[in-house]
């Protein structure tokens, strides 16, 4: 049997529902340029030209060193 009370709301609903199909698939399939910005900022640790943990040590290192300095205003100041 055909509900025909849901006729109206598939009508309604329809449209929407394929824009978003289409939003999505038509997102997922795009092609990206040479230069797309995004695949510059992309590093990855195991990359074997990446500068990233250069950078990771350089941010530990700096972060024990504020923590030294911390601790050392710190004991001062008792």
């Amino acid at each position: 049997m055909i509900a025909y009370w849901a006729v109206p709301y598939l009508l309604v609903a329809a449209p929407p529902v394929i824009l978003l199909l289409t939003v999505l698939i038509g997102g997922c399939t795009m092609t990206r340029t040479a230069s797309d910005p995004m695949d510059n900022g992309a590093r990855f640790y195991s990359d074997p030209n990446s500068q990233a943990s250069g950078e990771l040590i350089k941010e530990l290192d700096r972060r024990s060193a504020r923590e030294d300095l911390r601790r050392a205003v710190e004991e001062i100041q008792r």
